[in-house]
């Protein structure tokens, strides 16, 4: 998955990163994933997949499945912890390797670790991969993970869409544990970056997911059909409130007896 934050380090010395870098590690970043291999296999895509990463790190990721669903899948009910694909949040981070901030391009990647506290698989570990960036502008991830029974190599390739606002507004609104009335435990995060908005809960065995995109003509917000969460505006999770404004941190909003704080908001940042 595709998302990054600068690390500590790599933050102080941003200031001299090269292009290639400061490309790798920008945020507020909405990607779309176009490819997805293993080994030294062509690349191809069977989800929807779009992750949204704000300034600080945090991200939302969906990926819907394209793939058909059998009739016993279209027969379970769309709701709690069923999702046909894939959905996790949490934190990314990103650093450039030693020796790495004057390199020849074939050699310039910075590693990435995702840390991901709310999982649609209920695993919640953290991975990693080496990220690099593509002659067309597109990036690549390539690591490890175990498929089909053992270790093999991935790759993933990620494009930024155009024709709409991939960068301002962008906030983040999250679920405090403390904060969930039904009871301590509940996590969710929720996304806005330009014309998209992404948001998950996770309780227990409760596991919300919806997304929601900007139409082209640039007047209606339209949730994905692929969406768990109830037609009704009042529902599970914030997002519809999020596109009607840029919120700002500090505010709030009270959603099926759970407390939602905005923890995280850019309007925009000028160009130096």
């Amino acid at each position: 998955m595709e998302m990054m934050h600068l690390s500590n380090e790599a933050a102080d010395a941003a200031s001299a990163l090269p292009s290639w870098a400061e490309e790798l590690l920008k945020r507020p970043l909405v990607e779309v994933r176009r490819g997805f291999s293993i080994g030294y296999d062509a690349p191809s895509e069977d989800s929807s997949t779009i992750v949204l990463t704000a300034p600080s790190g945090k991200y939302v990721d969906i990926r819907f499945s394209t793939l058909p669903r059998s009739q016993a899948a279209l027969a379970v009910k769309n709701q709690g912890n069923k999702i046909w694909g894939y959905a996790t949040a949490g934190l990314s981070t990103a650093t450039i390797l030693p020796g790495k901030g004057n390199c020849p391009p074939y050699d310039c990647m910075v590693h990435a670790k995702w840390e991901h506290p709310i999982d649609s698989s209920g695993s919640f570990e953290t991975d990693g991969a080496d990220l690099l960036l593509l002659a067309d502008g597109a990036r690549m991830e390539v690591g490890s993970m175990v498929i089909q029974g053992k270790m093999q190599m991935f790759k993933e390739y990620w494009v930024t869409p155009t024709g709409g606002s991939t960068e301002f507004p962008c906030s983040i609104v999250e679920l405090k544990g403390s904060g969930a009335v039904s009871g301590e435990g509940a996590q969710g995060m929720a996304i806005r970056i330009g014309d998209y908005c992404q948001g998950i809960l996770q309780h227990g065995d409760e596991f919300w997911f919806e997304r929601w995109e900007l139409q082209k003509d640039g007047h209606k917000w339209t949730k994905d059909a692929r969406s768990n969460t109830p037609t009704s505006e009042m529902g599970i999770l914030p997002c519809w409130w999020m596109t009607e404004r840029a919120r700002m941190v500090g505010e709030t909003i009270m959603m099926d007896g759970r407390k939602w704080h905005v923890t995280e908001a850019v309007v925009n940042t000028p160009k130096l």
